[in-house]
Parts: C-alpha cells; structure tokens; sequence
C-alpha cells in the first residue's frame, strides 16, 4: 500500500494486486506515478502468449507512465496523444520478433492533476474503471467487446456478460490495428473526498460482482486490504483455469467511512433503548 499528499492536501492511498490464477505465466501488468504534478494509474491485460501478452502490457504500463510524467495534461487531446503513443510502442515491438507479431494489450488508465481536484480516463478492450462514490457503483468505461456489442444492441442484458461464450472476444485492444482510435472526456470531471476507483482486469470483474465490491469496501480499513478481501473471492471460485486477474485501488480520503452502510431499524432501536437513562 501507498500513500501520497496531492497539492489540495487531499490524502491519496493507493494499492495494487496481480495474480497468476490457473494459468502458466501472468500476463496483467499494474503501474503509477504520483508526484506534485499529477498522478497516473494503470492496469493493462496482455495478450499474445507468453513472450508477447506480457511484453505488450509492460511496455503499455511504462509507455503511459513515462509520457503522463512528462505531461501532466487532463485535456482530451493529451490523454488521446497518450494512448495512441502507446499503441505505437506495441506496434513497433511486433516488428522485432517474431513471438511478438500478435502481441497486444488491453488498458484501463486514470489520469488526476496536481491538486488531484479533478480525474481524466481512457480505456481499449475490456479491462475497466469502476468509481465508487456515497455507497453506489458506477462502471466508467465500456468494454470493446463483442457481448458488449449484443448489450447495445439488446439482444442480451449487462448481467449476461460474465457468462457469455465469446465474452473474451475483442474489437478494440493495443497493438491490435483495429482502427478503433482511443478515446478520453471532452473535460475532466470533479473528484469528491471520499471516492474510490478500481481499475481491474477481466480475470477480477468477471469474478467479483459490483454489489460485492461495494460491500467489502465498506468493510475494508484500506486500499490493500480492499483488494485482498476481493481477492478471496477469487480464491474461492476460481477454477483450475482461471484467468490471470489484476486491480489496482485508489481512495480518495477514507471512501469505507463515506460508504459505511445505515444501520436497520432494529440496530437503531437497540442504539436507543442502551442510550436511554434507567427508570427511577
């Protein structure tokens, strides 16, 4: 677990997770850099077999890094410039080996500025960004997949997905030469003390339902253990073949104490009743 002091005074933890699952190597790559000027988060889901997925995701973390630190911008047009940039890097690295033809990686990144008032994300393929705020979920990002494809068109429902036989197809990723161009907000939105934000691979969400991440956040003291207790669940449903799963979380301030649950009425009656003086 990290922690860091944005310019606003605003406290920021942050925490990352990566697991091989059932398969033989781990393809997922996590990453961030933080400083004065800005902040950058990311988690990328390579593909390619071994000797390409993890090269292209690697190579996706540091291209992002390095070129957010170098320009700390929230306008669209940077964030699009970075993403793009990236996807050249993977390009290029498909030329220098031939193990490396078909590598490609999907991402989820999220962009703060100094004062860390305000958030900018992109997103290729199906690794995403959740925010949490005031004991509600809300996925960010949209999967550039095909049963994504079938949600839009309605002949299937967003609680469909996890189960769906091509859910793992894809029409967007980096390094695919898909054509799909990156995209970012017109603007940067606002950022609430007290929000939370995962970015996770497909090997996490496909396991772990929103309603359940919302719920071990409101029992978690941290990001880090956020993370493990979510991790749990992995574990426990995971099959011989399951898929490698990556989250990096971030709090904005203390997002378990915004997210605490109302207790019910029965809790508050007994709240009372040990509260209330003893009868003369």
């Amino acid at each position: 677990m990290n922690t860091y002091v944005a310019g606003s005074g605003v406290r920021i933890e942050f925490a990352t997770l990566s697991g091989q699952g059932g398969r033989e190597y781990n393809e997922d790559a996590c990453g961030y850099w933080t400083s004065d000027g800005g902040a950058c988060f990311i988690v990328c889901d390579g593909a390619g077999g071994h000797g390409g997925g993890d090269v292209a995701s690697e190579t996706a973390v540091r291209t992002v890094l390095s070129a957010y630190s170098h320009s700390p911008d929230l306008t669209q047009q940077n964030i699009e410039r970075i993403i793009t940039q990236t996807d050249v890097a993977i390009r290029y690295g498909q030329q220098l080996a031939g193990g490396l033809r078909k590598m490609s990686a999907t991402v989820a990144a999220l962009f703060f500025d100094g004062p860390a008032q305000k958030a900018q994300w992109s997103n290729l393929g199906d690794t995403r960004l959740y925010l949490f705020r005031k004991r509600s979920c809300r996925q960010l990002t949209k999967d550039h997949s095909v049963v994504q494809t079938f949600v839009d068109a309605g002949v299937i429902s967003e609680s469909e997905i996890r189960n769906h036989a091509k859910r793992n197809l894809l029409f967007a990723a980096l390094g695919m030469g898909d054509g799909v161009p990156p995209a970012a907000l017109e603007t940067a939105f606002d950022v609430d003390d007290g929000d939370a934000f995962l970015l996770c691979t497909d090997g996490f969400w496909e396991v772990v339902l929103e309603a359940e991440m919302v719920e071990h956040l409101t029992r978690a003291d941290s990001a880090e253990e956020w993370l493990l207790q979510m991790e749990q669940l992995i574990q426990l449903r995971g099959t011989p073949l399951q898929d490698n799963y990556s989250a990096l979380a971030v709090w904005v301030g203390r997002p378990n104490e915004i997210t605490m649950p109302w207790p019910d009425q029965t809790s508050v009656a007994n709240l009372v009743a040990e509260a209330s003086p003893d009868p003369v």
